[in-house]
């Protein structure tokens, strides 16, 4: 019976014996930044990502100070499921992909980046924690997830930034902008001359979630500034969180300095015509800056290249008389 339990429990400790695999941890994994840190809020539709340098902090670690060489890999979580991406520079797919690094020959990172999507089902108040862990790879290359750390956190710039190999960011889902929404800045210098000043606005599709979507525009002066304007036009397809510019297009060519117009800018979904945006942009003309042609390193160019010029005649001149 002594034999029978003996056996047993010989049986159970084995997989968490080799699970252990204490012979995999030769350097000592961290991440050299860690995530901004608080709670970053999203929207629905929106993607957020991030930057990683994944690296070997041997020579920080009092540990595991010997291993110049090891393979780690990059795991990426989150508790809500949201779509994620773990990405190398060349866009190859690094979610559990080893990677040697040797500071032998100068290699003790590597740089990954990170993504994370809220779903356009997510609701408003949702809270979801992205992680990304550094974990050790096995003699098989393959990633070991429980495989732990050697010495966490390791510390650099003179023992006071703190580096993790375990890192989490906060997110909740809030309210999306508008559907639309105009930008534009508070006032706008037009330079007196410019007969073709374009002043921009940007056009914003705030919802991240929504199609592409088509926007008519009508732009109005009133005139102090050129002749005044009724223009019209479409943006197209401006994709859902992102916006398009459109031009008021201004003729100050005979406006005095310090003259005040304004343009009044009216945008609305050119589908169904019923979501609209409306603001007006003040401008202001303004004494043309000019431009120096002959600036001091300009005319220092020119003349050392009229010496060196000069020097290459002269010397063809001496040969072709010789």
């Amino acid at each position: 019976m002594k034999k029978l339990m003996l056996v047993a429990l010989v049986v159970i400790l084995l997989p968490a014996v080799a699970n252990a695999q204490p012979g995999i941890k030769q350097g000592d994994p961290g991440f050299y930044f860690n995530f901004p840190g608080g709670t970053i809020n999203v929207i629905a539709g929106e993607t957020w990502c991030d930057h990683l340098y994944a690296a070997n902090f041997y020579w920080a670690s009092t540990l595991c100070s010997a291993g110049l060489i090891d393979t780690f890999a990059v795991l990426t979580s989150d508790v809500q499921g949201w779509p994620i991406t773990n990405l190398f520079g060349d866009d190859s797919d690094a979610e559990g992909v080893c990677v040697e690094l040797d500071d032998n020959v100068g290699v003790w990172y590597f740089e990954v980046g990170v993504c994370i999507t809220v779903p356009c089902s997510a609701l408003v108040g949702d809270l979801n924690t992205f992680t990304c862990t550094m974990a050790y790879c096995d003699e098989f290359m393959v990633a070991q997830p429980d495989s732990g750390d050697c010495e966490d956190p390791n510390y650099r710039s003179s023992g006071t930034v703190a580096c993790y190999s375990t890192i989490t960011q906060d997110f909740e889902v809030v309210t999306s902008p508008p559907a639309l929404y105009i930008l534009q800045d508070t006032l706008y210098y037009v330079e007196q001359g410019q007969t073709a000043a374009y002043i921009p606005f940007s056009v914003c599709n705030g919802d991240a979630c929504a199609p592409p979507t088509d926007y008519d525009y009508l732009i109005t002066s009133l005139g102090l500034v050129g002749g005044a304007l009724n223009q019209t036009g479409t943006v197209s397809g401006v994709v859902g969180g992102a916006c398009d510019f459109v031009y008021g297009i201004v003729d100050a060519g005979s406006a005095a300095v310090c003259t005040f117009d304004t343009l009044t800018i009216i945008v609305w979904d050119a589908g169904v015509g019923s979501i609209y945006d409306t603001c007006v942009q003040a401008i202001h003309v303004v004494e043309p800056v000019p431009v120096p042609l002959f600036t001091a390193p300009v005319v220092t160019i020119l003349v050392l290249a009229m010496i060196l010029a000069a020097a290459v005649i002269m010397k063809r001149h001496a040969v072709s008389k010789a």
